[in-house]
């Protein structure tokens, strides 16, 4: 059996939220910038980075301290909010508790690296049961110990955590800057999940594999597990 781990990206990955993470982001442009956020922009640039980051990119570096986490409270605020008004988009992606119980079952090390904060992950333990397949102390998410994606620290980070040579690790990701980050990390093979085919995010990724759902994932881990 190959010795192997999986890190998975959270948002966009294993919670198909980035409609929903545009719309909030949107949502706060509209009422503070008084126009809409490119979607395309969005998705190329802001995608998989950290909510700091994506208020420099739309909101520029002239805001305050203070200003820029106002805003960046308010938007959580109305994420948080869409997702609990509409249960049928806020749960697991299909396959993905499959995948889980697999590596479970066979003890295969996987973790969760995202650029959520603290407080986001300790939302999703409470509305999406985490808890199931994670302890909510081993996930590694944006604390401030290091820059957001396509920067490779949080993905150099979680490999030492699980023991695991990054070159034997898989890395799942929906974003151009997750991709980019993992292989500047080393990781030896990547998947970028595609649910809704888009051409742009594909082109500008740097996927060992690109998936439009986790069916494959799971045959990709079976097989592994099998050699």
């Amino acid at each position: 059996m190959q010795n192997f781990a999986v890190i998975f990206d959270f948002n966009g990955t294993m919670l198909f939220d980035t409609r929903i993470q545009y719309q909030a982001w949107n949502i706060l442009a509209q009422k503070t910038l008084g126009h809409e956020i490119d979607q395309r922009t969005f998705l190329r640039e802001a995608n998989g980075r950290t909510s700091s980051e994506t208020v420099d990119l739309f909101w520029g570096n002239h805001v305050t301290k203070q200003q820029k986490q106002a805003l960046i409270t308010r938007k959580r605020e109305l994420y948080k909010e869409y997702c609990l008004a509409h249960p049928e988009e806020f749960h697991l992606a299909e396959g993905i508790p499959e995948i889980l119980d697999l590596l479970l079952q066979y003890h295969v090390p996987f973790t969760i690296a995202t650029s959520s904060n603290p407080n986001s992950v300790d939302f999703y333990f409470e509305h999406l049961q985490l808890g199931r397949w994670f302890r909510r102390e081993e996930i590694v998410c944006n604390d401030k110990q290091f820059p957001g994606k396509p920067a490779p620290d949080i993905y150099r980070y979680t490999v030492q955590t699980l023991d695991v040579p990054a070159e034997q690790c898989i890395v799942v990701e929906d974003a151009i800057a997750g991709t980019l980050a993992a292989r500047a990390a080393g990781i030896g093979y990547i998947v970028l999940i595609d649910s809704e085919n888009n051409r742009m995010i594909r082109a500008g990724a740097q996927a060992d594999l690109i998936i439009p759902s986790f069916d494959t994932l799971y045959q990709l881990i079976y097989d592994r597990l099998a050699e």
